[in-house]
């Protein structure tokens, strides 16, 4: 009995070591957790793709690899993409993994420079491979949204980890990424402030203190002689992943200077933008719930009140200051920063573009634009006296033309020599305007496009006039919808409130699709039962202005 008995049970424990084995080890020798960012921010891909950039702390994903098997693991191969952004990249291979050791990999992201066109947020995936032992393959992947491009998310530190403040607003010190001194656009502005509205002027690290200063306030001196208004909307809350934030859609430099207008933290990062190419240290100043810039020179730091120029966005102003007065109101308000400072306030930030450059947080790439350029060129035509001379600080700019430019207009304001005669057609619809008699006209064009009137426009609707009746209390939600409707079709526009003149608002923008893209400039109005307006648009934009122009001079 003995003889059959301890053969069956060798048998019997062999089993069982067999099974630990495979159900045990077999299954789990590769145990993987990963932390993935909640969101990627296309502004700060330089940031993301830098391993040493503030201590490498803005990293795409961690993940956590550990042999639980009895075995080692040998040629462990990790790779990732980003469909639509990143193809397969190796990311690390690691000779050997022992049995219950730990390995831990961070993903830094080369995202390519393009990335900056993505306007609007999406859902996205990241997938990893892993591939080990000759041939065993583990897969993982985890979601994230990429931001638009003009979208900056205050804090990337999850609420139940948020105690204070400066955790709240973490991000600021990537704020650099959007201090854009190389772009083509904010170069040539630069130059025109400083040859057609300084008289040559420059401004440098090695000027006097004083110098500096008087180039400070010289450009301020030309964004109110320029019309520029204070004007925007404040960031909104909101839940990504397991953080909330402030998101705030912010207007780029370029997009200040040639829009004319921004909110106080989009002033500041034109004006760092602007002082940078200049050869000055920019500064920016941040208290709850405002911003303002200024300088660090030889002798210590300056600042100014950008939002001096006053606007919409400053409805309880009723004085525009001075090029002197918007110094000494930001001197005033640097005096209480650092005084707020050595009481141990928190909320006080500075953000010292180069300091945080050479901890490689540094901006985007921008092509240069040809339409953009010739926004500048606009503004600087209208540039009249020079230095820090300026209209007489009480002037109202909310209602007056912007830019000086020979092309700026206001609705229903005629021309001599303009649309009249046998070749113009007016639409008389809901908004009334003349246009060219060999353009046809489609009414309702797409049924699904409830918010768009009509269409003319040139023989292969390339080249038009779109007629927009919306149910919304005023032209800035109107907007909104009109954007919501038609991403929903697959075209993505981005605009930016240009002037307000008689009633009207205007706009300007880019309405991109696949395939291609379209310029456009837009009036609107409130009338009837929501807001009626009109958009005009080309490929072309620069060579149908004049026309444009002319049509817009007839609206009413």
């Amino acid at each position: 009995m003995k003889r059959v008995i301890i053969p069956i049970a060798f048998v019997v424990i062999g089993l069982v070591v067999l099974s630990m084995y495979f159900f045990n080890f077999g299954k789990n020798d590769l145990n993987v957790k990963i932390s993935n960012t909640a969101y990627v921010m296309p502004s700060v891909y330089k940031v993301y793709a830098n391993p040493t950039a503030l201590n490498g702390e803005y990293y795409f994903f961690k993940m956590l690899m550990t042999n639980d098997g009895a075995g080692e693991l040998h040629d462990v191969k990790v790779s990732y993409d980003i469909p639509g952004y990143i193809d397969w990249t190796e990311l690390q291979t690691i000779p050997v993994i022992y049995p219950g050791q730990h390995v831990v990999i961070r993903c830094y992201p080369h995202f390519k420079d393009d990335v900056v066109k993505k306007m609007t947020q999406s859902q996205e995936t990241g997938e990893i491979k892993i591939e080990y032992n000759s041939g065993k393959v583990k897969k993982e992947n985890f979601s994230f949204n990429m931001m638009g491009r003009n979208q900056f998310v205050y804090t990337d530190i999850p609420a139940d980890e948020v105690t204070s403040y400066p955790d709240m607003m973490h991000n600021t010190q990537l704020l650099p990424c959007l201090v854009t001194p190389e772009d083509p656009i904010v170069k040539y502005y630069t130059a025109q402030v400083q040859d057609r509205w300084m008289k040559g002027e420059a401004a440098s690290v090695d000027n006097t203190p004083a110098e500096q200063v008087k180039f400070l306030m010289g450009l301020y001196a030309a964004t109110l002689n320029s019309k520029m208004v204070y004007s925007g909307t404040e960031g909104i809350p909101q839940k990504i992943g397991d953080i909330n934030s402030t998101v705030q859609s912010a207007r780029l430099p370029r997009e200040v200077i040639t829009g004319n207008t921004g909110l106080c933290i989009e002033l500041s990062l034109m004006y760092a933008s602007v002082l940078k190419a200049a050869g000055l240290h920019p500064v920016i100043f941040l208290v709850p719930g405002h911003a303002y810039p200024g300088i660090l020179a030889s002798d210590g730091y300056y600042a100014i009140e950008a939002t001096g120029i006053a606007g919409q966005g400053l409805s309880s102003v009723t004085k525009i200051e001075s090029p002197a007065e918007a110094l000494q109101d930001g001197m005033t308000k640097l005096k209480n920063f650092f005084d707020g400072l050595q009481k141990g306030d928190t909320r006080n930030i500075m953000i010292d573009v180069n300091d945080l450059e050479a901890k490689g947080v540094v901006p985007m790439e921008l092509s240069d634009d040809d339409f953009l350029r010739k926004k500048v060129d606009d503004i600087a035509a209208g540039f009249t006296g020079g230095g820090v001379s300026t209209p007489a600080a009480t002037n109202n700019n909310n209602n007056t033309n912007r830019g000086g430019s020979s092309n700026t207009r206001r609705p229903n304001e005629r021309r001599s020599g303009g649309s009249s005669g046998s070749n113009v057609a007016s639409y008389s619809g809901s908004i009334f305007f003349n246009y060219p008699a060999s353009w046809g006209r489609l009414d309702h064009p797409y049924p699904q496009l409830n918010t768009l009137e009509a269409q003319v426009g040139t023989s292969d609707r390339q080249t038009g006039i779109s007629i927009w009746n919306v149910s919304a209390q005023n032209p800035d939600q109107a907007l909104f919808y009109i954007r919501s409707q038609l991403a929903a079709m697959g075209q993505y526009i981005t605009y930016q409130k240009t002037a307000q003149n008689n009633g009207y608002t205007m706009y300007q923008g880019v309405t991109r699709y696949q395939g291609g893209s379209r310029q456009w400039e837009g009036v609107f109005r409130n009338g009837g039962n929501g807001v009626v307006g009109i958009t005009l648009g080309s490929p072309n934009f620069s060579g149908n202005q004049g026309l444009f122009n002319q049509i817009i001079s007839t609206v009413r």
